[in-house]
């Protein structure tokens, strides 16, 4: 077996080099980023098997062939076992291809190793996730800036005026300075109720909204006066609370999963995707087809209100997964 390391500025030059010394048998044991006085490079090292050379004897008794028969076999079976355990998933070109273009690890493994096109992996996990319910409570959660007001407003609107509901938008931060005053004005303007109450206060009336069909909680950004210790006491308060990750669909995935790491003890229920707008290609949000996220409920596709909102069913869905994806 004849074993050679190859470097390429990206792994698609690494690998097209391979594939010109070795062609497409060769076996890729392994991969990896390196730096060097010249600059950073991606080194593969991959493997051959050589062709075995035949020697052949003036004479040989029928034992000694049936000798020289037996060890050709064991060598090759070594070799075999050796391309099973040394070549995982990256012998698969595709699976390479994938990564560099910025594919999750989970979904470019699923795909190389069943075989399955881009948009039969996508329905095949929306249809996993299934859909959630419009729960009557629903306490809206995620960081300043990703769009938890404004879209809890076009969802009050949107329930209004697809079930005839009536709704109450209901407010828990109280720490934004003058955000209240314009708050109440947007709800004047859409004929939406609203209030606006402490933490402290929502303990104590949260269960007493009896004449609403749905009551939208808004609360503030994560920060070191509105912590997840306040939620999870709410929640085990009032275990009818149920709880939408409000999540921009540009948040780069590191930071998204740390979070989702930290509001996974609350009963979260269902993602509003907001800032659809701005994404290209579905490649940022692929890591919510993971089973461990909940599925997405609701998607904001741009800044009109209230209509620039919908309800996330599997068509929707796929559409936005497959966006920019050959």
């Amino acid at each position: 077996m004849k074993i050679k390391k190859f470097r390429g500025k990206t792994i698609l030059e690494a690998l097209s080099q391979v594939k010109k010394e070795f062609g497409e048998d060769a076996v890729i044991l392994s991969s990896e980023k390196v730096k060097t006085e010249e600059g950073c490079f991606f080194e593969i090292t991959a493997a051959i098997e050589e062709d075995e050379v035949q020697i052949k004897a003036p004479t040989s008794t029928a034992k000694e062939t049936a000798s020289s028969s037996d060890i050709h076999k064991d060598i090759k079976e070594i070799k075999d076992m050796l391309k099973q355990v040394l070549s995982p998933q990256l012998k698969d070109w595709n699976y390479l291809n994938l990564l560099e273009k910025g594919v999750p690890v989970f979904v470019a493994k699923e795909l190389s190793e069943n075989g399955m096109s881009f948009e039969d992996y996508v329905v095949k996990k929306l249809k996993e996730k299934g859909v959630i319910p419009n729960s009557r409570y629903q306490v809206f959660i995620g960081d300043g800036g990703s769009g938890k007001t404004t879209n809890i407003f076009k969802l009050a609107v949107w329930y209004q005026y697809r079930y005839d509901a009536s709704v109450l938008v209901l407010s828990l931060d109280t720490y934004k300075v003058g955000g209240g005053f314009q708050t109440k004005r947007l709800a004047e303007l859409l004929e939406i109720d609203f209030e606006i109450l402490s933490v402290e206060d929502f303990k104590e009336v949260g269960g007493s909204f009896t004449k609403y069909d749905y009551i939208l909680i808004d609360t503030p950004g994560f920060n070191k006066r509105f912590t997840i210790g306040e939620l999870e006491e709410l929640s085990s308060l009032m275990p009818f609370l149920r709880f939408t990750w409000v999540l921009k669909a540009t948040e780069h995935y590191e930071y998204a999963k740390r979070l989702w790491e930290d509001i996974k003890v609350l009963p979260v229920e269902g993602i509003f995707l907001t800032f659809t707008d701005k994404l290209k290609t579905s490649i940022p949000i692929l890591w919510l087809l993971d089973s461990r996220y909940p599925p997405v409920a609701f998607v904001s596709t741009g800044e009109r209100m209230p209509e620039d909102i919908v309800r996330a069913d599997e068509d929707i869905l796929k559409r936005l997964f497959l966006r920019g994806i050959e």
